[in-house]
Formats: C-alpha cells, structure tokens, sequence
C-alpha cells in the first residue's frame, strides 16, 4: 500500500473514533493550522495559496455547525458566532487582512478554550 494511502486510510479512521466533542476540537486546531498557512501566504503575496487556505477554514468551521446545533446549550449562539467567523474570512480573503485573521483566530482559540471544558 502506497504510504499515502495508508496514512489517509489511518487519518480518516482515527477522526471516525472520535466523539463528536473531540471532533469539534480537531476541527477548530485545523482551522487555526490553515490560518495561519493563510496568513504567511499573504505575507509572501501567494494569493492562490491564501485563498485555499482561508476557504479550507470556513469549510472546517461551518462543519461544526451540524455537530453543536440543538445538541448543546447555547448552540444557537454558537451558530450566530460561526457565521460571524465565515464573513470575517470571506472578508480576510478579499482584502488579504492579516489583522481580521486574527481575529478569527483568537476567537477560535477561546471557542477551543470553552470546548475543552466541555469535553472533560
């Protein structure tokens, strides 16, 4: 098997283990790992790559929207903070705004804060 193969094969068979809490943490630790492949891609002015990785963000915030939504307290809040998120990105990313990035990003890292509290 192509090592490749096998360590996609591992990946995607480690995240099916996982509770939908843990889950919803390993998508906020990559969307802050695309971020910030996003925000030295700016600085470099690679735009291609800034757009992928700033869209690859959005994707894997919006899809904690599924696991929160009527599942936990406060999730319709939560949902209204994702939102918020995605169209801060969208903006970000046309403007190539490295400060509204952060933004973002200080908002998942306490959003990965509160979740943490939650998984224990």
């Amino acid at each position: 098997m192509d090592v490749h193969k096998a360590v996609k094969l591992y990946r995607k068979n480690s995240l099916a283990a996982l509770s939908a809490a843990k889950f919803l943490l390993w998508l906020i630790e990559e969307a802050l790992k695309a971020l910030s492949i996003g925000k030295s891609a700016i600085n470099t002015e690679n735009i291609a790559e800034r757009n992928k990785q700033i869209q690859i963000a959005q994707q894997l915030i919006l899809e904690i929207v599924p696991l929160i939504n009527g599942a936990y307290d406060g999730g319709k809040q939560l949902v209204f903070l994702i939102d918020y998120m995605n169209r801060r990105l969208i903006e970000a990313n046309m403007k190539s705004d490295i400060i509204i990035i952060g933004e973002v990003e200080s908002l998942l890292l306490d959003l990965k804060e509160a979740w943490r509290e939650v998984v224990r």
